[in-house]
C-alpha cells in the first residue's frame, strides 16, 4: 500500500513537473511567453536545529490581469508548483509537494491565495521522531499584506502573512503560520527574501524560524 501511495505521489509530482516544463518549452521555441519562477529557501528553526531545512521549487506563472487602472490593479493567478525539500541535519529528501495554488491579487497590496498539494514526507517532528507518510493532500490557505517601505521606491517590500493548512486524510487542520517579512529585489528578474515565521503546529510542538530565500525569474 505505501509503494502504491508513494508512486502516486511520484506520478502527480511528475506530471505538475511535465506542466511546468512543457509551458517553458513552448515558451523557449517562440509559441507563447509564460515565466517561470526557481526559488531556493533555507529554512532555521531556532528551537530545534534537527528540523533546519532547504528548499528548492519550481512554479509557472499564469496570471491573469482584472484591472489595469492605476491604483485599482487587480490580477487573477494560476501556479502549478512542484517543491522539493532537504533535511539539512538528516542530509535526506523529507518532502515532495506538488499542485497548484489560485490567488487573487488587489493592487499589489493584498494577496488571497489557495493552495491544493499532494504531499510525500518523512521528516523529523519534535519529540515525535521521523514522521512517515506517503500519501497526503493538503490543502494551504494564505492572506498576505505587502506594502512598499519607502515610498516612490520599489527597493524593499515589507509584508505581513498568515497560513493555514489542513490535511484532507485526517479531516483537520494541522498548521497555522503567522510571517513577517520583507522582499528585496536583486536586478530586474531576482529577489532575495527574508522573514521570520512562528509555525504553530495543531496539536502539537511549536515553533520559530527565520527563512532566507532567492527567487529567480526566467
Amino acid at each position: 500500500m505505501r509503494l502504491i501511495r508513494a508512486g502516486r505521489t511520484r506520478k502527480t509530482a511528475a506530471l505538475v513537473l511535465g506542466i511546468v516544463l512543457f509551458s517553458y518549452s513552448l515558451g523557449f521555441a517562440g509559441v507563447y511567453k509564460l515565466p517561470l519562477r526557481y526559488s531556493l529557501t533555507f529554512n532555521h528553526d531556532i528551537r530545534h536545529a534537527d528540523e533546519n531545512f532547504y528548499a528548492n521549487r519550481l512554479e509557472t506563472l499564469l496570471v491573469k490581469k482584472i484591472n489595469s487602472s492605476p491604483g485599482k490593479e487587480v490580477s487573477l493567478k494560476v501556479i502549478p508548483f512542484v517543491e522539493v525539500r532537504h533535511n539539512v541535519a538528516r542530509r535526506k529528501k523529507e518532502r515532495v509537494s506538488a499542485g497548484v495554488e489560485l490567488g487573487f491579487n488587489w493592487r499589489d497590496f493584498f494577496y488571497l491565495g489557495e493552495q491544493l498539494r499532494q504531499v510525500w514526507r518523512s521528516e523529523p517532528v519534535y519529540n515525535r521522531g521521523v514522521i512517515k507518510d506517503t500519501d497526503m493532500f493538503e490543502a494551504l490557505s494564505i492572506v498576505s499584506l505587502s506594502r512598499q517601505l519607502i515610498p516612490g521606491k520599489d527597493i524593499l517590500k515589507g509584508y505581513i502573512s498568515g497560513e493555514y493548512t489542513y490535511d484532507f486524510r485526517l479531516g483537520r487542520g494541522t498548521r497555522i503560520e503567522a510571517i513577517a517579512g520583507v522582499l528585496i529585489p536583486l536586478g530586474k528578474e531576482a529577489r532575495l527574501n527574508l522573514d521570520w515565521r512562528h509555525r504553530d503546529r495543531i496539536h502539537a510542538d511549536d515553533c520559530d524560524t527565520f527563512e532566507a530565500g532567492v527567487a529567480y525569474n526566467f
